[in-house]
This record gives structure tokens, sequence and C-alpha cells, in this order.
């Protein structure tokens, strides 16, 4: 666990199950959780921070699908080092992306965790995907649907993140079924963690 001081320290994620364990434990001063897919993160970190000038650091909590091509597992927990958005009906040329610059945003990695490239684009990706799609997908290796929206108005307010991300399941046409099986398990066993961590070093 990174030494961030927890009163310049915003702990979130996409919902309240993400993180309802940590805001029990009473010891996280800024807690707010964000909303699902990249916009509500976007927007309502935004308005966080414009009015929380104190925050320096943000540590998100969430899950995360596999890409088949990786060697990640399902239960693993990354911490990842890059994060893009890159839509799959884009590179199958059924519709237009949007540039997006810059392309992607550094994060700050726990090196306790092993790194990941992280995608987040704006819909759940359903399709078959046993290999890259196009050569740009190949650095690619977990999809998460807030973290490009999280890390694009974090560099706005020059605050750092941090993510740690539960592999609930593996991207594909079973993966939202996979994880709403395990999101929970999970995501309890990633909060308890890094709860029990934050306590042996008060």
């Amino acid at each position: 666990m990174l030494p961030f001081n927890r009163n310049q320290t915003l702990i979130t994620g996409a919902f309240e199950g993400e993180v309802g364990i940590l805001r029990a434990s009473g010891k996280f001063p800024h807690l707010e959780v964000m909303g699902i897919g990249n916009l509500d993160a976007a927007v309502n970190l935004s308005q966080y921070l414009s009015q929380k000038k104190e925050i320096q650091n943000i540590i998100f909590f969430g899950s995360c699908g596999a890409y088949e091509w990786t060697n990640f597992s399902i239960g693993s927990i990354v911490s990842p080092n890059l994060v893009y958005t890159k839509e799959l009906r884009h590179t199958l040329k059924l519709s237009k992306q949007i540039p997006v610059t810059p392309e992607f945003y550094e994060l700050v990695t726990d090196k306790s965790f092993q790194a990941a490239n992280c995608n987040a684009p704006t819909t759940i990706t359903l399709a078959e995907l046993k290999n890259p799609p196009d050569p740009s997908w190949e650095n690619l290796e977990v999809e998460n649907l807030e973290l490009f929206g999280i890390a694009k108005v974090a560099a706005k307010f020059s605050v750092t993140v941090t993510a740690y991300l539960a592999i609930t399941n593996l991207v594909g046409k079973d993966g939202s079924t996979d994880w709403a099986k395990n999101w929970k398990e999970l995501s309890h066993t990633l909060q308890n963690q890094f709860l029990n961590e934050w306590n042996s070093k008060d």
C-alpha cells in the first residue's frame, strides 16, 4: 500500500459495494462513489475535486475483465499503470471513435500488485476476443468502465491516481454474468486486504 496522507486522499469506486467496507471503517475522511462509466465518473469527480482543494491523490477500487490473450486469471488483483479508452466498434470499422488526446494516462502503480494496461471503453465488450482485434490492442490487458474518466479529470486537477482492480471475469459473451457472480466476494477481499494493511501502518 502506498504511503498516502489520508487527509489528502480520496477513496472512490463506481458504486457503494466497491467501497462499503472501507466506509464502514470510518478511517477515511474523503470517500465518495463516482458512478458507473467514464462519463458519470468524470462529471462527479470534477465536481468533487472542485470543492475539495486539499485532495492530492485518488485511490480507485474497482473490478475488471481480462482479455483472453493475457495471462491474468480471475481472482487476481492488478494495479494499472496506463489507461486507454479504445472502442471495439471502431476497431471493427462499425463506427468511428472521436480522437482522444492524450491517447492514455499514466497511473501511480502499487508495486505490491501486478501492473496492467487498462482499457476503459464506454461500453462493455461482449464479443469473443481470443486475440487482439487490431495491433493497437496488443498491449491492452484488462477492461474497466470508469478508469479513463477518473484519470482524465485527475490530470486536469494535477492529482495522482492509483487503482486496484479485481479481475472478475474474462472479457467476452459471459463477462457480465461472471462479473455478477464474482464481484462481491473479490471486492470484499480487496477492501479487507487494503484495510488490514492500512491498520498495520497506523
